[in-house]
């Protein structure tokens, strides 16, 4: 029985570390790159930490390449400012609509696959 236990305790653990990453916060983002500054940070790979809100991933203004797949992302909008991003991979979200994204002149990469987009 003291099997069964911690391997419910581990999944009540493991569910509650998912939802830490439910918003992407100047903390998380300097955790993560070991920077601490927001303008510093070139790359990013946030990839199936549960992700729904963008937060402050707009401070990034110099990202040229993000890898936010896997995750529960709705909205694009916080991305709208990342006008030197190269590379985007946004694939396994929840997008419907990728206007925000349509000023990144230099985006020559990206990946929406298996999302909510219709044409």
């Amino acid at each position: 029985m003291p099997n069964s236990e911690y391997t419910r305790m581990d999944a009540k653990k493991d569910k509650e570390h998912e939802t830490d990453f439910a918003k992407i916060t100047a903390a998380l983002l300097k955790s993560k790159t070991g920077e601490f500054d927001l303008e510093s940070i070139l790359y990013l790979k946030l990839r199936g930490l549960g992700i729904c809100d963008l937060g402050c991933i707009g401070e990034c203004i110099n990202l040229e390449r993000l890898d936010l797949s896997g995750n529960n992302i709705t909205s694009l909008i916080p991305l709208a400012s990342l006008k030197l991003l190269l590379v985007l991979n946004l694939s396994a979200n929840r997008i419907t609509n990728l206007e925000p994204i349509c000023n990144c002149d230099n985006l020559q990469s990206l990946n929406v696959a298996a999302n909510l987009i219709s044409r």
